[in-house]
């Protein structure tokens, strides 16, 4: 019988551990890898002849780890690199009115983003609307900025009135988790023998590991570590290979 190398691609799939949640792509995988170490303790011998030779050795095995590397995004991917949910943004308009804010040099925070422009209104301490060619507004961050045309005083008070666009999108707070318990699912084909394979990790616990550059072309490139959980009645992983393929 011919021996043939090993070569495997895939697709990764996983599920938070413990529940019956449809089973979601977590992205290309570049790297699935899992790391079983031994500790080894001996007795050795005080002999005259044969000193320091191990007469007796216990072997324990280490929990096995994992690690895995991702190189596409989405906004579940970007939330576990950033150890946090992704939660939808609602997408009805917020109305805000005489929210008051104090005059100063630089941008100054508002209460909302994504604000409406067509909607938006800067008032002086008297009510009087303020001309809006001597302020600048960052609808984007919700920020607005006095200019040299501007005649309020510094720590006087101003208010502000109008409307969010409600805007579609996610958001993400980072390190809202401790760890990341997962159900894998690889679904494998060895590139060598053109065979189907797959492995199953009933139960993994993950952390983010490694950095995130936001200005680099390839700043969504994250990977992860952790440990492989022994449940009972259940293995800490199971590779399986079929001799038809798909």
């Amino acid at each position: 019988m011919a021996l043939h190398g090993k070569k495997y691609s895939g697709d990764l799939l996983g599920r938070k551990y413990g529940s019956n949640d449809a089973f979601q792509p977590l992205g290309n995988v570049t790297e699935l890898k899992t790391d079983a170490k031994v500790k080894e303790d001996t007795l050795p011998s005080t002999g005259r002849e044969d000193y320091g030779q191990p007469i007796d050795s216990e072997i324990t095995p280490e929990p096995t780890t994992i690690s895995l590397k991702f190189n596409t995004f989405d906004k579940f991917g970007l939330a576990r690199a950033l150890m946090g949910e992704a939660v939808d943004l609602t997408t009805a308009p917020v109305t805000f009115a005489d929210e008051s804010h104090k005059v100063k040099l630089g941008w100054i925070d508002l209460a909302n983003d994504d604000i409406d422009t067509a909607n938006f209104t800067l008032k002086d301490s008297t009510g009087a609307t303020v001309d809006p060619t001597h302020y600048e507004l960052n609808p984007r961050l919700g920020m607005v900025r006095f200019n040299e045309l501007s005649t309020l005083a510094l720590d006087s008070t101003f208010t502000v009135d109008g409307k969010t666009k409600g805007s579609a999108g996610f958001q993400i707070d980072a390190n809202t988790l401790q760890s990341l318990p997962l159900e894998l699912k690889l679904d494998g084909k060895d590139r060598i023998t053109g065979k189907d394979g797959s492995l199953w990790i009933p139960h993994t616990n993950l952390s983010s590991d490694g950095s995130i550059d936001w200005f680099s072309d390839k700043w969504w490139e994250n990977g992860f570590k952790g440990t492989l959980i022994k449940d009972e009645d259940k293995p800490t992983m199971r590779f399986k290979e079929l001799n038809t393929t798909a």
